[in-house]
């Protein structure tokens, strides 16, 4: 199917899906159009990467036009990819494992390394008897199914010795875990940043684990595998990816200015998103076998736990080569 006219399928999905797309369109030239030049369709969050790029003036020479779709969490990013409704993308540890249980069709082109290693945290409110993992057993938790969110539990729970079925799990999309947790509906509730700093500044929350050992920091580029397979289209994710891993060098240096740009973008508080710019220095690199037999293991341990029908082979469904 021609490159110009799968790009016009991005909006069948936002019924499905419950997603917006974004009319940002970031051009080269005053000719470049997206009815006779080429799309890159981008899959989003309110992770700060359209801000980063534009303040970092990485949209500005564009030979292309990117069309944007914001999700609310990856697993329905990578279904979006699956469907090859979205290009590429950025999700967490978990997603591409759930996505890779139910036969996606997408690979993984890169990673993405937060410094700190500290890609989710487990909140409880600040008088809670919550005082570490194990007193998780019997309360009511909330977690985004097949996020990272839900792999940093899988694993917090394993470490003391707790399964899934020793807790109350709520699976909730971010917006309602949110509610969930500052309205007392739930015991704790297990989110990635922006969403932990947002709580820990408005509501006083306390995080009881977060990063090491129960996960290393690590997310994921996708990409879906006809946008990769049309040589075309294969150019601009590795154009993208590249601009990406430029992007973040600069926020290493600017988080101040990433981090006012990314409250713009996301209508949170700038005394939030600049906080977590600071602390959320990234580096995107090749997926390396060291990443693969981590997230191999956090597979193996999802279909222990019962939450995988099957085995799922992580190495399978990345795409060397895109990077350097």
């Amino acid at each position: 199917m021609p490159r110009t006219t799968r790009a016009r399928r991005t909006a069948a999905l936002v019924a499905t899906l419950g997603l917006s797309v974004s009319a940002l369109a970031a051009c080269g030239g005053d000719d470049t159009s997206s009815e006779d030049g080429p799309v890159l369709r981008v899959g989003v969050q309110k992770d700060g990467i359209r801000a980063v790029l534009d303040a970092a003036g990485l949209l500005d020479d564009l030979d292309y036009e990117i069309e944007w779709a914001e999700f609310t969490s990856g697993p329905p990013i990578v279904e979006a990819a699956s469907a090859d409704q979205i290009d590429v993308a950025w999700v967490g540890s978990a997603p591409p494992i759930i996505g890779a249980a139910s036969s996606a069709n997408f690979k993984v082109v890169a990673a993405v390394q937060e410094r700190d290693s500290h890609e989710n945290s487990i909140l409880v409110t600040g008088d809670s008897d919550i005082k570490d993992v194990a007193d998780l057993k019997g309360k009511r938790v909330a977690v985004g199914r097949g996020t990272s969110a839900h792999g940093l539990l899988a694993r917090a729970l394993d470490r003391v010795g707790l399964t899934f079925d020793d807790i109350d799990a709520n699976y909730l999309a971010p917006a309602d875990g949110f509610a969930a947790f500052t309205s007392g509906a739930v015991d704790a509730w297990v989110v990635w940043d922006p969403f932990v700093t947002q709580a820990v500044q408005e509501e006083g929350a306390v995080a009881i684990t977060g990063g090491r050992p129960d996960e290393f920091g690590t997310q994921f580029e996708i990409a879906s595998t006809e946008a990769l397979e049309d040589p075309e289209t294969r150019e601009l994710v590795a154009d993208f990816v590249d601009r990406l891993s430029q992007g973040l060098a600069w926020a290493v240096e600017n988080p101040e200015e990433w981090g006012e740009a990314w409250a713009t973008e996301s209508g949170l508080p700038a005394s939030t998103t600049t906080v977590v710019a600071a602390q959320k220095a990234s580096d995107v690199i090749p997926v390396s076998d060291e990443i693969i037999a981590q997230t191999q293991e956090l597979a193996d341990l999802f279909h222990e736990l019962g939450e995988l029908p099957e085995k799922i082979d992580f190495a399978s469904i990345v795409e060397p080569g895109l990077i350097d």
